[in-house]
C-alpha cells in the first residue's frame, strides 16, 4: 500500500482508451505488492501510508528495501492491528476521505495462502504481536548494522514468539548467508520483483 498523488482516469485516444492510474506512487505500490511474496506478508506499507494511518493502525517496520524503478531506499512496514487506544484521537470519515491529489491503493482479494496468514494474525493476541515487534526490531537493527550473529539470535527469538512470521524467516535466512566478500554491507534488501 502506498499513499501519493497520482493521475486516475481514462487515458488514450478515441480508438483505444483505458481507465488506469499513473504515477510514481502507483509504481511503488505495485513493487510493494510484489515484495509481499519475498517477505511472506499479506500487505507491505510505505512510510507515507504509515504517516497517514498512525496512530489508528499499529505497524512494525519490516526492513529497508530497494525496488525496481526507485533509486532511493524505502522503509517498509507491516500493519499489525487497529490501535484500541486511538479511538479518542480518530478523525471523522469526512476528514479522512480521499481528497483531490491523494490516492489510496487497495489489496485485491487475497489468495488462499494469504487468507491463511490473515487468519493466523487474527488469532494472534496483541501481546504476542507486540513482543514479536520488539524482538524483530532488535534483529532488524542488528541486521542493518551488519551485526549478523546478534541479528540471527534476535530473529530466532522472534520465531519462537510467532513461528510462521515471514519477515523474521527471511531476514534470518539472509543473516545466515552473511556478507558477500567485497560488497559493502548496508542491510538493504534488494527486491528484484517487477
Amino acid at each position: 500500500l502506498n499513499t501519493d498523488a497520482v493521475l486516475v482516469g481514462n487515458f488514450g485516444c478515441e480508438y483505444r482508451i483505458n481507465y488506469t492510474a499513473l504515477g510514481d506512487g502507483v509504481n511503488l505500490a505495485s513493487r510493494l505488492q510484489a515484495a509481499n511474496k519475498l517477505f511472506g506478508t499479506v500487505a507491505l506499507v510505505s512510510e507515507a501510508t504509515v504517516r497517514g494511518a498512525h496512530p489508528v493502525v499499529v505497524f512494525r517496520r519490516v526492513g529497508l528495501v530497494t525496488v525496481p524503478g526507485k533509486a532511493a531506499v524505502q522503509a517498509v512496514y507491516e500493519p499489525l492491528y487497529r490501535n484500541p487506544t486511538a479511538a479518542a484521537t480518530e478523525t471523522s470519515v469526512e476528514e479522512t476521505a480521499p481528497r483531490r491529489g491523494q490516492s489510496f491503493s487497495f489489496l485485491p482479494v487475497p489468495c488462499a495462502e494469504a487468507q491463511e496468514v490473515l487468519h493466523q494474525w487474527r488469532m494472534t493476541s496483541r501481546t504476542v504481536l507486540d513482543e514479536l515487534t520488539i524482538t524483530y526490531e532488535e534483529g532488524l537493527r542488528c541486521f542493518v548494522a551488519g551485526e549478523l550473529l546478534e541479528a540471527q539470535r534476535a530473529f530466532d527469538r522472534a520465531l519462537e514468539v510467532l513461528p510462521q512470521d515471514g519477515p523474521a524467516r527471511l531476514l534470518l535466512k539472509l543473516a545466515r548467508q552473511g556478507r558477500r566478500p567485497g560488497v559493502r554491507w548496508d542491510g538493504v534488501i534488494d527486491c528484484e520483483h517487477k
